[in-house]
């Protein structure tokens, strides 16, 4: 029988720390995703960009604890022609999106202001990719910054009725 409690306790012992590293490994990859997308913004261009968003997609896609909605209005707003670098603003949009669902969980329903921190985000990063290369350049993006500049984003999102 004292075999048996012990065998018994150290199952439970066992259980107990494979659940706290899960729980930690959770937190640990959910800080990651949100430093990356604020990484993303100030350094798209780093040498490891391209890694860091293959594993935010990932993370996103892979993850319980956020969902993220793709508006195909939203995403019209991505230029194709003359830019270059339309496939990582969209990923900034989608991890800006994931950010703020995971930094606001009492408005994690509210897609329209997710839709706005995505797009906020995203025509951050595409500032930095103009200051640091001249072709990143699109006349649709800056005039998004120009709506931006103005206050009008916000209208703008609600527009494409993405939160319906």
């Amino acid at each position: 029988m004292k075999k048996l409690s012990i065998i018994f306790a150290l199952l439970i012992v066992a259980l107990t720390t494979q659940i706290a590293f899960a729980q930690s490994k959770k937190e640990k990859d959910r800080t990651s995703f949100i430093n990356n997308t604020r990484l993303l913004e100030q350094k798209p261009f780093d040498p490891n960009a391209s890694a860091a968003r293959t594993w935010g997609f990932r993370w996103v896609v892979e993850t319980d604890e956020v969902s993220v909605a793709m508006c195909s209005d939203m995403m019209k707003l991505i230029p194709e022609k003359k830019n270059k670098y339309k496939a990582e603003l969209l990923m900034q949009l989608t991890f800006g999106m994931a950010v703020f669902k995971l930094e606001n969980p009492d408005k994690k329903s509210d897609e329209n202001a997710a839709q706005l921190a995505g797009l906020e985000s995203m025509l951050k990063t595409y500032q930095v990719m103009v200051a640091e290369k001249s072709d990143a350049k699109n006349a649709e993006l800056d005039a998004l910054l120009v709506k931006r500049d103005n206050g009008e984003l916000k209208t703008l999102v609600e527009s494409k009725k993405c939160g319906k």
